[in-house]
């Protein structure tokens, strides 16, 4: 039934942060408030979780809110489902203020109040809930299809306390890069409007889980953030020619080389490639390749090297790099955008 600010201006939801769709700064603040009211609206989907609340102030005026959380693909592995929490429900909230006074506020914790008693009914806990089996538990897939080539086939994900994402370095900006990056304000973000990204950010700087489909004359890859689709030919059907147009995850022509697939790809429009911004020009190619790297204690394991090459924006190549666990039956999260109030 109210709102209170509090005089902690430091809150910081790590968990939140690293595997945003957007950053939070483009919508809150630095400031922790707590705000309470009835659930509208509870929607379990990436790219963040969304609450909509009806809040009553002390003169009995009512104003909607909007409570954003990390990725639905994060809060699953912590124990949350889309029954975690029922529209009618009274809830409490605690975090980030929104930005510019906007009656929004970040997902910290949730408490699921008796509204007359204020009595906490549950509170939904980090705990470990969907389980990606341990790599002792995974059945071995073979290094190699029947053909020869490398078996990439299947869903990778991050694993409890396996690999992730790394980008070895800031990206090596030419003057023109770094006067955007300097102008760069998060609320900008193209992912704020529910814009689709680019390649780079896609395919490269995901965190969440990646679905591989190999076939005689193509392969298909999948993303569960952004729910990105991308069907690439072997014989390169799609390869970007000149006078082509620009396509959001660029067109790409695929080749086996020994124990890799290579995917490479031109005619990337320009665009933010991850949360900080970093913003590549229309001149962005990229080289992928995919290997499988499998390590003893954890299982099959996929890694993705991505070579960057922008002569807009960069003065040399730029390099990402992701490992990701074989993850079997996994099931993506679908994707419902919602822009912030």
């Amino acid at each position: 039934m109210r709102v209170v600010f509090s005089l902690c201006l430091g809150l910081i939801f790590s968990m939140n942060q690293a595997v945003a769709h957007h950053s939070f700064a483009a919508s809150f603040i630095d400031e922790e408030i707590e705000t309470e009211g009835v659930v509208e609206r509870y929607v379990f989907k990436n790219p963040h979780v969304i609450m909509y609340l009806n809040v009553t102030d002390e003169e009995g005026n009512e104003t909607r809110w909007m409570v954003e959380g990390s990725a639905a693909t994060s809060l699953r592995r912590q124990g949350w489902s889309s029954e975690t929490i029922e529209p009618g429900e009274y809830v409490h909230v605690t975090g980030r203020a929104g930005r510019d006074g906007k009656p929004m506020i970040s997902m910290g914790t949730v408490d699921v109040l008796n509204p007359v008693t204020r009595v906490v009914l549950r509170t939904p806990t980090a705990r470990q809930g969907f389980n990606e089996p341990d790599a002792e538990v995974v059945a071995a897939i073979p290094l190699t299809l029947d053909d020869g080539r490398p078996n990439l086939s299947g869903a990778w994900g991050r694993g409890r306390g396996g690999p992730g994402f790394r980008n070895h370095r800031e990206p090596p900006f030419n003057e023109a890069g770094i006067a955007l990056q300097v102008l760069w304000d998060p609320a900008d973000d193209p992912q704020v409007a529910c814009e689709n990204p680019t390649l780079v950010r896609q395919a490269g700087f995901t965190p969440h889980p990646v679905r591989i489909e190999q076939f005689d004359d193509h392969v298909v890859v999948s993303y569960e953030e952004y729910g990105g689709v991308r069907t690439i030919y072997l014989d390169g059907r799609d390869a970007g020619r000149s006078g082509d147009g620009l396509v959001k995850l660029g067109r790409s022509s695929a080749r086996y080389e020994g124990n890799a697939l290579i995917i490479e790809s031109t005619h990337i429009p320009a665009g933010p490639t991850g949360t900080p911004g970093n913003q590549l020009s229309d001149q962005t190619t990229v080289v992928e390749t995919f290997r499988r790297l499998d390590d003893p204690t954890q299982g099959p394991m996929v890694e993705m090297e991505m070579i960057i090459n922008d002569p807009g924006h960069l003065t040399e190549p730029w390099e990402m790099v992701w490992k990701k666990l074989y993850t079997p039956n996994y099931e993506f999260i679908a994707v419902e955008c919602y822009t912030p109030l």
